[in-house]
């Protein structure tokens, strides 16, 4: 598959009111993504059409609650960047893939950017990033949140292998 034949066929719905829709309502093409791939093939308990979605206020971005749902922010899903929303997506979909498997997707042992299954998430989600074409300068963009600091971010970007020298252009995430 071409790199850009995912993220052409991909579409999000952005106009749906808040509430709780299946995946397949809000967003299409998910499914060709080979991050998706390979998630629903390391867990036979990860069925895209049983992934619940719920469009609310109650997130900044898009997260998985303890209940294994995808909360989205509304604004976000309006008016974010399409490939945010997408990576964002495949990170999620990961986390909800880890908590069906058991394991504690929130756990206080760690902070945020060490959280091994934060990395795992991130790992996917950049993979990918570089596969559809994003620079270092892109990813780091897209890896900058509000919840860590610049000290934080530049850890996680080391981590995943994002070249850091940008860091210092970046002063806000996704708008």
């Amino acid at each position: 598959m071409e790199i850009d034949t995912v993220l052409e066929r991909f579409r999000i719905n952005r106009n749906l009111p808040y509430g709780r829709y299946r995946l397949s309502a809000v967003f299409e093409g998910i499914e060709d993504s080979p991050p998706m791939s390979r998630l629903l093939q390391e867990n036979s308990n990860l069925r895209l059409d049983s992934v619940e979605v719920e469009i609310t206020e109650g997130v900044l971005y898009m997260r998985v609650d303890a209940e294994g749902r995808l909360l989205i922010n509304r604004e976000y899903l309006r008016n974010g960047d399409e490939k945010h929303i997408y990576l964002d997506l495949i990170h999620e979909l990961t986390h909800l893939k880890q908590l069906r498997e058991g394991r504690d997707i929130y756990s206080p042992e760690y902070s945020y950017a060490e959280r091994p299954t934060e990395l795992e998430a991130y790992a996917n989600a950049v993979s990918e990033a570089r596969r559809i074409g994003m620079s270092d300068r892109e990813i780091y963009e897209y890896l900058k949140v509000e919840w860590i600091s610049k000290v934080e971010l530049d850890k996680l970007a080391e981590r995943l292998g994002v070249n850091r020298r940008f860091s210092e252009y970046f002063k806000h995430r996704r708008s």
